[in-house]
């Protein structure tokens, strides 16, 4: 035999030995069945490419599990294993919005939260329908005066004026306790 057939024999003796517990290992890291052969078969590659096939059989098997962890990190990385949100979308961009209100510590928070959304939103519809427009670009949506101007089509100043209209109404209707 010669030493490229010896060292062959070597490499398909460790790969025996040792793919069955890096797959059942890569499908414990969640690693997609689709991608577990793969994942496997890179992990071989790196430690064939890097390391000594001389190594204790204690040494081997811990440096291929280390591979196999980064290879399994970055396949789920690639295969987008964590749910992406669409800025596009403005249903996601809502959602987005309405999970980073309810992210507080306290459930009293949350529900005097929702009260005082109740009684502002209650207002509004009651306000002069110019303020009522404001109220809602400006202090729901928090659009900017810029972005205001072009919906409504109004110069600057005349949007600046209703905002702060707009503010003044909402302090006397809500009371000291509201911030605005």
């Amino acid at each position: 035999m010669s030493i490229h057939e010896d060292e062959n024999l070597l490499l398909q003796s460790i790969y025996g030995e040792y793919q069955g517990l890096l797959r059942r290992i890569a499908k414990t890291l969640n690693v997609p069945d689709m991608e577990l052969d793969d994942v496997v078969q890179e992990t071989f590659i790196a430690y064939f490419e890097n390391y000594s096939l001389s190594w204790t059989d204690t040494r081997k098997k811990g440096m291929l599990i280390k591979i196999l962890k980064r290879k399994s990190i970055d396949c789920l990385r690639k295969n987008g294993h964590y749910e992406k949100v669409s800025l596009d979308e403005g249903d996601a961009v809502n959602e987005v919005a309405m999970l980073t209100r309810y992210v507080v510590t306290d459930p009293l928070e949350v529900i005097l939260g929702e009260e005082a959304l109740l009684k502002i939103t209650g207002e509004i519809s009651n306000m002069r329908e110019e303020w009522k427009e404001m109220a809602i670009l400006y202090f729901l949506e928090q659009l900017t005066i810029p972005e205001i101007c072009e919906i409504l089509e109004i110069p600057g100043t005349v949007c600046r004026s209703r905002i702060y209209r707009t503010r003044v109404c909402l302090k006397k209707i809500l009371g000291p306790n509201f911030h605005i």
